[in-house]
């Protein structure tokens, strides 16, 4: 696994795609950090939070788009899956590797909150929950583009695939709405993302709704798991 790790560490560094991804990163996190408190003067750094998961959504496929797509494009699927070890931890030295390049991200807009406490405005539990709320979030996102890619060597086709699987999960609490049966209603309510992480940018720590993240994140990983053991196979 380590090997897998390092491996995709280079790759996201020696290509473009490690520095565009963060540099866009920390350019949106700082624009609407920037609108949404020091210039309306606002010590909620929820605000912040919540104008910039749309535009996440929209960059965490980037990241992931070429972890397998690129392998297959290259032919060096191959060599990764003739690699002996489990096809369990080829799957999470990408996950990793991709987390890494996220919390490395998020790792730069801890700034903000300190500008907040400077300035004697901050809500510590908020934005701790706020924090937890985004990497859970944005993990998920990872697992789910990570599984698409493994499912084809195109990485545009990978990218639109992710966005669709990422934004129907986080609008099924409003598609839920549509509908006039409380059962399959409550199903969707249930499963939607988008309930679990408002709870925890207000300061909610609801262990279902951490528990629904984790869940996510697991059963994207073993049906990515699953696809590159038949491929080994």
């Amino acid at each position: 696994m380590k090997a897998i790790y390092q491996k995709e560490m280079r790759q996201y560094f020696h290509s473009v795609i490690g520095y565009v991804f963060l540099a866009i990163f920390v350019l949106v996190n700082s624009y609407y950090f920037l609108l949404e408190n020091l210039m309306k003067r606002s010590g909620d750094i929820t605000d912040y939070f919540e104008a910039t998961i749309t535009l996440m959504m929209f960059l965490m496929p980037m990241l992931t788009m070429r972890s397998f797509s690129e392998e297959k494009k290259q032919r060096t699927d191959i060599l990764l899956y003739t690699m002996p070890m489990k096809h369990s931890r080829i799957v999470l030295g990408k996950f990793l590797a991709a987390e890494s390049v996220l919390l490395l991200g998020l790792a730069v807009t801890v700034v903000f909150p300190i500008i907040l406490a400077v300035s004697g405005s901050i809500q510590l539990w908020i934005t701790l929950g706020n924090y937890l709320g985004i990497i859970l979030l944005l993990s998920t996102f990872i697992a789910i583009g990570i599984f698409v890619s493994a499912l084809t060597e195109n990485q545009i086709v990978s990218a639109v695939i992710s966005y669709v699987i990422i934004f129907a999960l986080w609008f099924s609490y409003g598609l839920g709405s549509t509908l006039q049966n409380q059962a399959v209603l409550t199903i969707f309510n249930r499963a939607s993302m988008m309930g679990m992480y408002h709870e925890m940018v207000m300061g909610v720590l609801n262990p279902a709704g951490i528990m629904l993240d984790l869940c996510i994140i697991f059963i994207f990983l073993f049906l990515t798991a699953m696809i590159v053991g038949k491929k080994r196979g």
